[in-house]
């Protein structure tokens, strides 16, 4: 294959939802190829990119101030379980197996736009995602890695945007301890949401009502008070619940205190910096059409593979595998 060929197979084959698609596509642009060929080449070119030294992009002469965006999460693929193909007498099957993918998204904080519609818009990411099972050390090392290739060092402020996961915040601190921490507000509103319905039940206007304020407290710079409050609350009305509601109760607000330097919304929105991990989600979304479509269970060298070539594609690395 000439290097133009294997160019547009990659990326085809990353973007169409399988083999057989791609091998539709191709056909359609004048280059006829079989799906198992185009298997072979994405197992051959996912090899060589697990072992790929990727050079640092060139520096502009003279480069701007920027800041830099770092995203975290984590969203789980189908892989073919230890009794896959098992009959129908095979007692408790374990014919599917779930494991997650880490990913990570990386974008200067200048390069955030909006469309006409006001939708918002990244002009330049790039992103991480790592096998299943690659432990947390790991992927904090590649995620590093991808940043320095991207301006860390010369970053003038370092931003990282994450839901709670706590294996998460521990690969921050490790790796990414000079950064400003922010838990994903979404994430944040729906444990308030929890205390709210642990206290005047799912859906009641008292709910609502409880939750309102302490909301609009949490988004505008009052975050001291709303983690103050629930201390507070915890403390009132321990001896009037019920075990199963002041465990939830204590749960969420301990939650909050595990998290209060990481609650400055008002301050990132003033920034201009994310308040939510929404485009390292949408990253995740994006990578499950093409890995987790229906009827896909995967041999995990097919999958590490064709996930290896996307992130190569995705960041416009590929040209290295043949260049």
């Amino acid at each position: 294959m000439s290097p133009e060929l294997e160019a547009r197979i990659a990326y085809t084959a990353t973007e169409v939802g399988s083999y057989e698609g791609a091998a539709t596509m191709a056909k359609t642009w004048g280059s006829p190829v079989s799906d198992g060929c185009i298997h072979q080449h994405i197992q051959r070119l996912g090899s060589q990119a697990q072992v790929l030294k990727l050079p640092s992009p060139l520096r502009a002469p003279e480069e701007p101030e920027f800041s830099l965006v770092i995203m975290m999460d984590g969203w789980m693929a189908r892989e073919r379980g230890v009794d896959w193909g098992a009959g129908p007498r095979h007692k408790d099957p374990q014919r599917v197996q779930w494991h997650e993918i880490k990913s990570a998204l990386i974008y200067r904080l200048e390069q955030r736009a909006q469309s006409s519609t006001g939708r918002g818009l990244l002009l330049e990411k790039y992103v991480v995602a790592t096998p299943p099972e690659t432990p947390p050390i790991e992927f904090g090392a590649q995620v590093q890695q991808e940043a320095l290739r991207r301006g860390l060092g010369r970053a003038k402020l370092i931003y990282l945007v994450m839901d709670g996961a706590v294996w998460l915040w521990d690969l921050a601190q490790d790796r990414f301890a000079e950064a400003t921490k922010t838990l994903d507000f979404h994430h944040a509103r729906e444990h308030l949401q929890a205390i709210a319905d642990a206290l005047h039940g799912v859906g009641t206007e008292q709910a609502g009502a409880w939750l309102k304020p302490l909301l609009h407290s949490l988004r505008h710079g009052q975050e001291a008070r709303v983690v103050k409050t629930l201390e507070e609350l915890l403390l009132s009305l321990r001896p009037e619940l019920s075990a199963e509601v002041q465990a939830d109760l204590e749960r969420e607000v301990n939650y909050f205190q595990t998290h209060r330097d990481h609650l400055h919304y008002q301050k990132m929105e003033d920034a201009g910096a994310p308040l939510g991990s929404g485009a390292v989600e949408s990253l995740g979304k994006q990578l499950q059409g093409r890995l987790r479509g229906c009827g896909q269970f995967w041999v995990r060298a097919g999958l590490t593979n064709l996930l290896c070539v996307c992130v190569l594609t995705k960041n416009k690395d590929d040209p290295y595998l043949w260049n």
